[in-house]
Formats: C-alpha cells, sequence, structure tokens
C-alpha cells in the first residue's frame, strides 16, 4: 500500500484520537504485568524496560485494531467507560491511518529490544524473538478482525485472550534475559500471573456487554451461557483468580522472592465483596462495579509489586 503525504498529514491531525482509540489504560496494565512477570525472572533493568515498554506497545496496537473492527457494536453501548472509540461518534479516522498508527507503534519495539536486552543481536534471540511477536500478532488479528473474529464465538474468545496474554507476554517477556529463554518453572510461574490478569478481567467485561453483543450479533461465551449462568461462572473465576494470586504470592515468599507483605490478601477481599455484590444485584451495574473493582486491583497490585518488591529482586539483576 503507497502512502500518500496528504495520508500521513491527516494522521497526524488525528493522532490524539488514534491514542484514544489504543486505550492506553489498557496498555498500562499489561505493561505492569509484563514487569512484574520480568520481576518473577529476576531480568536486567535494561530488559525490565523494554519489556514493559514492548508490551504497551503492542497492546496499542490490539486495542487500536480491535476498536476498529468494534466500531458498530461500541455506537450500541451505552457504557462508554473504558471504551471511549472515537469511532462511534465520528468518521475523522480513516483505515489506511489506524493501519500505519498499528503498524509503526508494533515495529517501535524492535529497537527497544535490540538496544536494551543483552544478546538481543544473536541470530537465534532474534528468530525466537519474531516468532513469538508474531504469535501475539496473529492472536490479535484472529481475536478482532472478520472473518475470525474470535471475539464474537463461544469459549474461542477467552482461548484468544489467553493465548495474546496467558502465553505471548510470559514467553516474550522470557526472551529479554541474557540466556536464549528463562527457566521453564520461571516461565510457569509468569503464565499463571497472566492467567489470573484474564481470568480476573474478560468476563466481567464481557458480562457488562452481553445486551449490545446481542444486538450486534457477536455471540461471546457470555452471550451462548445467558446472563444467569454467565454471572455465576465469572463469580467462580473471579474468586479462583483471587485464591491463585494469593497461591502465588505465599509460593514466592516461601521461595524466597518476595518479602511478607498482606496485600495481595487485601486486594482479595475487597474483589471477593465486589463479587458478592454481583450475586446479589445479578445485573449490569454488579458486573460494572466488578470491572471496575479488578482494573483498580490488577492495575494498583502491580505497581504495589513493584515498589515493595523490586529492592529485594535488585540483588539478583546483573546490570
Amino acid at each position: 500500500m503507497r502512502i500518500k503525504i496528504f495520508d500521513l498529514l491527516a494522521m497526524r491531525k488525528s493522532i490524539w484520537n488514534l491514542f484514544i482509540l489504543s486505550r492506553p489504560e489498557w496498555g498500562f496494565i499489561f505493561s505492569q504485568v509484563a514487569l512484574m512477570v520480568a520481576l518473577l525472572y529476576q531480568l536486567p533493568l535494561k530488559s525490565l524496560l523494554a519489556g514493559s515498554v514492548s508490551i504497551f506497545l503492542f497492546s496499542l496496537g490490539h486495542f487500536s485494531l480491535n476498536g476498529y473492527f468494534d466500531r458498530q457494536s461500541d455506537t450500541l453501548n451505552p457504557r462508554r467507560l473504558s471504551l471511549r472509540n472515537p469511532l462511534a461518534n465520528s468518521n475523522s479516522l480513516k483505515k489506511q491511518h489506524i493501519l500505519i498508527w498499528i503498524s509503526i507503534i508494533w515495529m517501535l519495539s524492535i529497537p527497544f529490544n535490540i538496544v536494551l536486552v543483552p544478546t538481543a543481536t544473536s541470530t537465534e534471540k532474534l528468530l525466537l524473538g519474531f516468532g513469538t511477536f508474531l504469535i501475539g500478532i496473529t492472536g490479535s488479528v484472529l481475536y478482532s478482525v472478520p472473518p475470525f473474529r474470535f471475539k464474537a464465538k463461544p469459549f474461542l474468545d477467552v482461548l484468544t485472550t489467553f493465548l495474546i496474554i496467558g502465553l505471548f507476554i510470559p514467553v516474550y517477556i522470557g526472551l529479554l534475559g541474557s540466556t536464549l529463554l528463562v527457566e521453564v518453572d520461571l516461565i510457569l510461574l509468569g503464565i499463571v500471573l497472566n492467567l489470573i490478569l484474564v481470568m480476573g478481567i474478560h468476563l466481567p467485561t464481557m458480562l457488562m456487554d452481553i445486551e449490545t453483543d446481542q444486538e450486534s450479533g457477536d455471540i461471546t461465551t457470555v452471550v451462548f451461557l445467558g446472563r444467569e449462568k454467565a454471572i455465576y461462572l465469572t463469580a467462580g473465576i473471579v474468586l479462583l483468580r483471587v485464591f491463585l494470586l494469593v497461591f502465588l504470592n505465599l509460593h514466592l515468599m516461601n521461595i524466597g522472592l518476595l518479602i511478607t507483605n498482606w496485600m495481595p490478601f487485601i486486594l482479595g477481599v475487597i474483589e471477593i465483596i465486589a463479587i458478592s455484590n454481583l450475586l446479589i444485584r445479578k445485573d449490569q451495574e454488579g458486573a460494572l462495579l466488578l470491572f471496575k473493582t479488578i482494573i483498580i486491583t490488577s492495575g494498583g497490585g502491580a505497581v504495589i509489586f513493584g515498589l515493595l518488591y523490586s529492592p529485594i529482586l535488585l540483588t539478583a539483576y546483573s546490570l
């Protein structure tokens, strides 16, 4: 596709809308999770920066793609919280501008990795890193782009989200150390950590959008199950997330990676209260409160993890 000068100028004028389309709040959450995974892997400080920024950029591209193909359903959605899709209210952003934007921000991760990651120029690491990043991009395309659009197919929506967050992020971060790949046991811990994020956020989001998804013809897992069954499934999954988070915290303290801290338990209690509210109300407002709660506990918990635990892990870093 040949890019004309006026296309680039028009894109420059729409840069703010492109940024909003990318949902940077989600990028922040994903980047903080990537930072936590890098801390678990005891990666060098430069690798922490490269991993966090790379996942932030990947998230911007993923949600830009998702927002473009969700423009019609988002127009029907009265929620607006966390959506803020500029395509739902205007046509100021063109398809070519969005594709250029996604290509640029995904490609920006290349210099971060080559410059900051130890031995990043080795052929094996470059090939494995490219292949892993390609898996993430493929998952993003399968999730949002027709005719695949797995986000509108029951159970495939959850599976694809796990592929992107649960597998792509921990494996990709595992490539950013001084060795080709970190130890398998650390990779598994990273997968559990990212599984916790998927379990906590994806189903509550779909539960809030059940009416809009039904109206737009998107048969998500929640639409397929129906509201009542989906509420019980969401409550059970989020409760399992709480127990997994506590278990992971205790395990990491037991092996000496983390200092003793009660914050995961406090955040878990807050989420359990939100779960109870959902089971009592059984409506969209209850799902919205659970969603807000998990966003706060996930983002806040990631920041607290970094602030409280990184001093312990700094002793293991090779600067």
